[in-house]
């Protein structure tokens, strides 16, 4: 998409986006209150959203995820949270390079475990048959586990709470347990999601979950691209597991 920065004044960020259909959009940002809905003004479709297709709500949302982008990049601003910054993710994936492996160790070996053995993950935060939400037997599909870096992208803190989501196959949505706890403001917060694996034949911890999460990092990145309709950088067109939900569709890549 093409974008230009048009105006900022009284703490709002004006963005300018055409969409890859060539429809001009105006996002305007207000980055006083970043729980105020960004004003999203086009003439292309409809003004309900119930209105468009599938597609059309597809490219508004990621044509104001494309303005954010945008005014995160090129002003004074911080818009973005760093889960959804490509930078600051791959200052998580330096962080994690640069650590010892015995440091790595003793930071995710919880983390490692809750993966490989996602039934004592079930019964370590309660999710049980009887307990959940929906019926039948729940399943975990996701555990997302956060660390802290600081401006010299060194390791810090690990937090000390994973979040989990479960689901299955009666289940409309997916639901989550565990406690979304964050890092300081003088701290950058890193969260790797994966969802659980059998370990293959040849896997050598800790060298080999290490690349796992670099891996997921990666991919994250590539989403965020896909997130708002552009392809990723090509260090980042890669195979494999980003982030759980996105203004894309998986099966619409061919990796």
């Amino acid at each position: 998409m093409k974008t230009k920065i048009i105006g900022i004044r009284d703490g709002i960020v004006g963005v300018k986006v055409i969409d890859p259909r060539g429809n001009p959009h105006l996002v305007e940002i207000d980055v006083d209150d970043e729980k105020k809905e960004d004003l999203h003004a086009q003439e292309s479709y409809p003004y309900n959203e119930s209105e468009r297709t599938d597609r059309e709500e597809q490219i508004m949302n990621q044509v104001r995820a494309r303005a954010r982008f945008e005014a995160h990049r090129n002003t004074e601003y911080d818009i973005l949270h760093s889960g959804w910054d490509p930078a600051q993710l791959r200052r998580g994936i330096d962080a994690l390079e640069n650590m010892s492996l015995n440091e790595f160790d003793e930071a995710f070996r919880e983390y490692y475990h809750a993966l490989i053995n996602p039934e004592r993950t079930k019964d370590e935060y309660g999710i049980t048959e009887g307990t959940v939400e929906f019926p039948g037997e729940p399943e975990v599909v996701l555990i997302m586990k956060g660390f802290c870096i600081n401006d010299d992208n060194e390791i810090v803190s690990i937090l000390p709470d994973m979040y989990v989501y479960y689901s299955n196959e009666h289940a409309e949505k997916n639901y989550t347990t565990g406690t979304p706890a964050s890092c300081s403001d003088d701290t950058t917060q890193i969260t790797p999601m994966l969802p659980p694996f059998k370990l293959p034949d040849d896997f050598v911890y800790p060298e080999d979950f290490r690349g796992f999460m670099i891996h997921n990092l990666m991919c994250q990145i590539r989403d965020i691209y896909w997130n708002m309709g552009e392809d990723p950088p090509a260090a980042y067109e890669i195979d494999g597991f980003g982030k759980g939900t996105g203004n894309f569709d998986y099966e619409e890549y061919n990796y």
